[in-house]
């Protein structure tokens, strides 16, 4: 009854944007509007490379591994308008209906793996949330929004580095998917105050948030073991325990940053702020309570993180450039012989080593003209290096990711980098839109994602391949069998 419930409403919205085909506003005098607008989004995968390795379970080339089915509805409304002697008062409601439905009618290995685990499965195939509701005021020089929302601190795309602050969704698309679509809303309190013009600094901008640890922490969700997105690994062999953040005030996600322009072109940010890792750290326990006395806990670590980022415009060459560095302080690193010593024949509990981690980013955007390809809109082109170092290496850190056959951890460099390319262009007055994106990892691999998306409003069609190449134990090629082609369906009103 659920489920008919839930896609008769789904089945009102079509019509009703249907019938709409654009966003629509009541007014309430001169003061304020309420405007209600939405998305309608479905998506099929196909994989399109057999499974290799330790990917569970073992889908053959052509299979469908996702129908996602989307809905957005959000709802703005003004109060009031900011004038001499009244503050701007507005506030924001955004609902997310979310039906993944490869497990109902996809691969009979999805149907059977939703047979042998349907608590899990089914309370992951589909979702139903508040995704944002907060509150904004704005008044002079001061601005307060206090509620559910997304914060991002950076200069970043593909990769994050210093946006760090919201945690990700890794179970739907992982990293095939865009990254501000993987942001979770959190509960927070946020407050700036523009100090305007000081000395050869323009808009000096002081900026702070804080998300309560007491009254718990929304923590960033890992696909389950068997399902399309899920990172390669053999089967557990001893439970695994998940524990989120203790609710108090320690475990809060909060942090300051102020930013400026610098004569009036480099735009500049220094930030701090602590928040909480998207990947939970393991270790194995010895546990009298467990059957067989082992167990394997994963708990999310709070980090704190130091960073700054600046971009400016170089008009000899009508270029921007960007970059970003942030220090990473005590974030968790996976040192078997530490983490789990009981694979040693050493039967203790094990424990979380900690060291700083140094990442930096270097970049340009450019628009340029290339008449061969097309007469009428620019190339767009976003170019990024990607680097970290950790400080107190250990050569025998690890990521928790496992070789196959043999099923060691996969080694963890000192120095690690990668580049990312992004370039886009537009035909047919901007409704057609090829794009690239590329992330090579110099420890060889490749990932290259090339789209098409056609708009004929208030329709959006997108097509997208998503190939990997190289090695499977880098970063970017640890996915390498999940290659795969999606068609994207989308409607707006």
């Amino acid at each position: 009854m659920k489920t008919f419930r839930y896609w008769l409403f789904i089945g009102l919205l079509i019509t009703g944007a249907m019938i709409q085909g654009k966003a629509f506003a009541i007014s309430f005098g001169d003061e304020g509007a309420l405007e209600v607008t939405g998305k309608i989004q479905s998506r099929i995968s196909l994989r399109t490379s057999g499974s290799e390795g330790f990917t569970f379970p073992d889908v053959a080339k052509g299979n469908m591994v996702q129908q996602r089915n989307l809905a957005m509805i959000e709802l703005n409304h003004v109060l009031s308008r900011q004038s001499e002697t009244m503050p701007e008062f507005k506030y924001h409601v955004k609902g997310r209906f979310l039906y993944e439905g490869v497990y109902d009618y996809g691969p009979e290995a999805f149907r059977d793996l939703r047979d042998a685990n349907p608590d899990v499965i089914d309370d992951f195939k589909h979702d139903e949330d508040l995704w944002e509701l907060y509150a904004d005021y704005l008044k002079g020089p001061w601005f307060f929004r206090v509620g559910k929302q997304n914060l991002s601190w950076g200069e970043t795309d593909i990769y994050q580095l210093l946006d760090r602050i919201n945690p990700l969704d890794n179970t739907f698309g992982g990293a095939f998917e865009d990254l501000d679509d993987r942001r979770i809303p959190i509960w927070m309190a946020r407050g700036m105050y523009n100090f305007g013009n000081v000395g050869p600094i323009s808009s000096l901008t002081l900026e702070g948030f804080w998300n309560p640890g007491h009254a718990g922490q929304e923590v960033a969700p890992f696909a389950p073991y068997g399902t399309p997105y899920a990172y390669p690994s053999p089967p557990p062999t001893v439970p695994v325990r998940l524990h989120e953040p203790e609710e108090t005030f320690q475990n809060s996600r909060a942090g300051v940053r102020i930013q400026g322009v610098i004569d009036d072109n480099f735009n500049v940010a220094l930030a701090h702020y602590q928040t909480i890792m998207d990947t939970p750290s393991a270790v194995v326990t010895i546990d009298p309570s467990v059957e067989g006395m082992v167990a394997q806990d994963l708990t999310y670590e709070t980090v704190q993180v130091t960073g700054a980022s600046m971009n400016f415009y170089e008009e000899h060459l009508n270029t921007v450039f960007r970059t970003e560095v942030a220090w990473f302080w005590d974030e968790p690193v996976f040192i078997p012989e530490i983490n789990a010593p009981a694979l040693f024949g050493n039967f203790v509990t094990g424990e979380i080593p900690k060291t700083n981690v140094l990442r930096y980013m270097v970049g340009f955007d450019k628009n340029f003209w290339f008449r061969l390809i097309n007469k009428k809109s620019m190339i767009n082109m976003y170019f990024q290096y990607f680097a970290e170092y950790y400080t107190s290496y250990d050569r025998r850190q690890k990521v928790p990711v496992n070789r196959f056959p043999a099923g060691e951890f996969i080694d963890q460099e000192r120095y690690e980098d990668k580049y990312t390319l992004l370039t886009s262009t537009t035909y047919m007055d901007g409704t057609l839109t090829p794009q690239v994106a590329l992330v090579y990892d110099p420890e060889g691999a490749l990932m290259y994602i090339p789209s098409i998306e056609k708009s004929f409003h208030p329709w959006i069609f997108k097509l997208s391949y998503y190939g990997i190449t190289g090695h499977d134990d880098v970063s970017v090629g640890i996915l390498r069998d999940r290659q795969q082609v999606s068609f994207q369906a989308t409607l707006v009103f």
